[in-house]
């Protein structure tokens, strides 16, 4: 979407050049540049046309599917969740630093996550299969055990269901407390 609006800005650009050299100086009663003025007003005619040539097709197939732009978001952030759940593994000193599992923290880049180990229980609560009641014994559970280290160990410290396991497994994030 962003390349459109460059191009449509470079064939303005050209229009404008090729209009503002139709208007310049005048030498002998014609005008000195009026082969420029043309070539770039025609130039940006038939650039203008061949970008909508090439461009109709996405605008098409977005504009066709309401369903398409929430598909595109649901995949980015079912992206951005796998993205942050390894770098949760891999390095999770910054993933602490960038506030990934903490939507209950303003301006962190939670990415759709919760961390179990320092989230707050009203955060917890937005996990499926989560109400006040097991929210509750989880911050109690983890303050007792200094936090949890998976979700299977999370689900045998509170014998949760195999299905509320399952349910967390790509929503949560257990990061050191």
């Amino acid at each position: 979407m962003r390349a459109w609006i460059v191009l449509g800005a470079v064939w303005s650009a050209v229009a404008i050049a090729g209009w503002i050299a139709s208007t310049t100086g005048t030498q002998n009663g014609h005008h000195r540049y009026s082969a420029v003025a043309g070539l770039l007003l025609m130039l940006a005619w038939a650039g203008g046309a061949a970008t909508s040539f090439v461009i109709r097709p996405e605008y098409e197939r977005r504009m066709q599917s309401p369903l398409l732009g929430a598909s595109e978001q649901a995949q980015r952030r079912l992206r951005e969740r796998k993205e942050a759940q390894q770098l949760a593994r891999e390095d999770p000193k910054l993933a602490r630093e960038m506030g990934v599992g903490r939507p209950d923290v303003a301006g962190a880049a939670d990415a759709g996550l919760v961390d179990v180990n320092n989230a707050t229980a009203a955060a917890l609560t937005t996990l499926p299969g989560i109400d006040d009641a097991l929210a509750t014994r989880i911050v109690e559970t983890r303050s007792q055990l200094g936090g949890f280290s998976s979700v299977e160990d999370l689900g045998i410290a509170l014998d949760l269901s195999g299905d509320v396991v399952e349910d967390l497994r790509d929503r949560v994030v257990f990061l050191r407390r």
